[in-house]
């Protein structure tokens, strides 16, 4: 009779446990609901709240407006132009606006006002929300600067930032202008001839292997020659891939989240297996020859420096594995970040500029005045007198426009029980607990508070006097994030926009060419996705990307040879 009452009670066993799981679920809503009630009780101002489904509604409402592919970022503009729909009482957008999603995620509080972002970033700053850590554990197991926090954070972050200042970067140029002349020749190829437009191509792909060329020569002093690989190196293929699955297990910005699959782990498995099959050789080879140049030096340069710091008993023959595992899962992260934001930026920089053919005149005419009226003559000026790079004020001013209008990345933070913001102009305190803090980049950068006409592209705003109605918003600016956790490869990523910049804007026209684009996909076509009236538009699971990578098609300008 025992053995026949086993079976009763472990159906018992395993109900009360589903009921324990079940009621803890329960409750976790109830709080997340209740939450965002005790907020609007104390006069703060809330979206429309519902108690079963607290604001997926909304977020409903946006999916509805927008083609299924587009980027969470989108988001925060979206709210910004419907804010007289959600806050039909209140003359602008609330500084902070507190976001329900239960269960789909946690609770966020997005972050529009300068000042308010500054208290969690700068004044204090913050640990980042666990979402950037489950985004980046695939590809560095969490050991990257991203990722860690603390002495280790610090202990890092040291190393490696004299490698992305403004001196080593200038001690770079002649092999980043080795890089970004290949690119010229790579559009030349796809140029038409005799002045006529070439065939329709995804600008992103070009723009992409550049990227990785430049960092890998940042990162490792080693070619890969991803600009004219027919199929792609192991190592960025492999990161490629990884990539992919990041965004794919980042979906719960699309509502549907699929969480992490035993297939995903073997992917995951094998392309770290992959990558660190190339990238352990080169540092392996760096640690045995060390480094010639005494100006210049690479992320690993600098890393080998201390790989007897950590563990005594190490040394260059035998270096610590923690070490270098902490220097691959950087390698990785550098490279993943290197690559991704900068080859996005120089997309949209374009789109910008041909859209605005008055700002980019007079862009071209600083780069005859600066350089010299032949374009051709630009890389040996450059790699005489690096220092003209930063004598181009104008060009200066249209990456920061284009990087205001199209911010790639911002800092998610994890708040202390009791923190609070506060918006500039307002005494209003707003609490944070339960709340991960979302800088809004894209809202901030929008700002009518902070940037007259802001939804204009005036690169003119950054070179004006601070007298000047249109004098930028410094403090309003954060497309690299702020205070102490700023984005640490920010002055690469300035100086390879410069170098794409003043190396093609004089050579080519280039334009978007959807009609092209469409006759190619044929019935893959998606001509109803627009996004403000827009065929290119912010796409992506997790990283932003310009929609179907930007079909472009290009033509020299007068007088620029075609290659052969």
């Amino acid at each position: 009779m025992e053995i026949h009452g086993v079976k009763p009670l472990l159906l018992q066993g395993v109900g009360a446990i589903i009921a324990v799981f079940v009621m803890r679920f329960l409750y976790s809503g109830y709080q997340s609901r209740m939450r965002v009630r005790s907020l609007k009780a104390q006069d703060i101002p809330i979206l429309p709240h519902s108690l079963l489904f607290g604001h997926l509604p909304i977020f409903a409402d946006f999916r509805a407006a927008h083609p299924p592919d587009v980027n969470i970022y989108v988001f925060h503009t979206w709210l910004s132009k419907n804010y007289k729909k959600y806050f039909p009482h209140l003359g602008r957008l609330p500084p902070v606006i507190y976001v329900d999603l239960w269960p789909v995620m946690d609770g966020l509080a997005l972050v529009y006002d300068a000042v308010a972002a500054s208290q969690f970033t700068q004044v204090t700053s913050l640990p980042k929300f666990n979402a950037a850590r489950e985004f980046m554990a695939p590809l560095t197991a969490n050991l990257d600067l991203v990722s860690t926090e603390g002495d280790i954070w610090k202990k890092w972050r040291s190393r490696f930032s004299p490698g992305f200042s403004p001196r080593n970067m200038l001690a770079m140029l002649p092999e980043l202008l080795e890089e970004a002349l290949v690119f010229v020749d790579c559009l030349k190829d796809l140029a038409g001839k005799d002045g006529k437009w070439g065939p329709v191509f995804k600008l992103e792909e070009k723009t992409t292997n550049l990227t990785f060329d430049i960092i890998a020569r940042a990162a490792l002093d080693v070619r890969f020659h991803e600009q004219t690989s027919k199929t792609g190196g192991p190592l960025k293929v492999a990161m490629m891939k990884q990539i992919r699955l990041m965004s794919t297990m980042a979906n719960a910005a699309r509502l549907s989240p699929i969480g992490k699959m035993p297939w995903h782990h073997v992917a995951i498995i094998r392309n770290n297996r992959t990558m660190r099959g190339v990238l352990v050789p080169q540092i392996e080879n760096r640690l045995r020859l060390g480094s010639n140049n005494i100006q210049r030096k690479t992320i690993v340069d600098l890393a080998i420096k201390y790989v007897d710091n950590d563990d005594p008993h190490a040394y260059r023959e035998k270096p610590d594995s923690e070490f270098i595992n902490m220097l691959i899962a950087n390698l990785k992260a550098f490279m993943l970040a290197g690559h991704d934001t900068t080859a996005s930026t120089i997309c949209f920089m374009t789109k910008l500029l041909y859209d605005n053919p008055e700002c980019l005149a007079k862009l071209r005419a600083e780069h005859d005045m600066v350089l010299g009226p032949e374009p051709d003559k630009a890389i040996d000026i450059l790699t005489r007198s690096p220092h003209i790079l930063y004598s181009l004020p104008y060009t200066l001013g249209v990456i920061k426009e284009t990087l205001r209008l199209y911010p790639l990345a911002a800092s998610m933070r994890v708040a202390p029980a009791g923190f609070c913001l506060m918006a500039r102009g307002s005494s209003t305190r707003y609490p944070m607990d339960g709340f991960a803090l979302w800088v809004s980049a894209p809202g901030i950068q929008r700002n009518p508070d902070y940037w007259p006409r802001p939804d204009d592209f005036l690169p003119q705003r950054w070179v004006v006097a601070e007298s000047d109605p249109l004098y930028a918003s410094k403090e309003a600016w954060a497309p690299f994030s702020l205070g102490p956790r700023n984005c640490i490869g920010m002055e690469l990523a300035m100086v390879e926009l410069r170098l794409v910049s003043v190396l093609i804007t004089r050579t080519f026209d280039i334009e978007e060419a959807w009609e092209d684009w469409d006759k190619r996909q044929g019935l893959k076509a998606t001509t109803s996705h627009i996004v403000d009236g827009e065929r290119l538009y912010c796409v992506g699971d997790g990283t932003v990307h310009p929609k179907d990578g930007m079909p472009v098609h290009v033509r020299l300008r007068p007088c620029q040879p075609v290659a052969q």
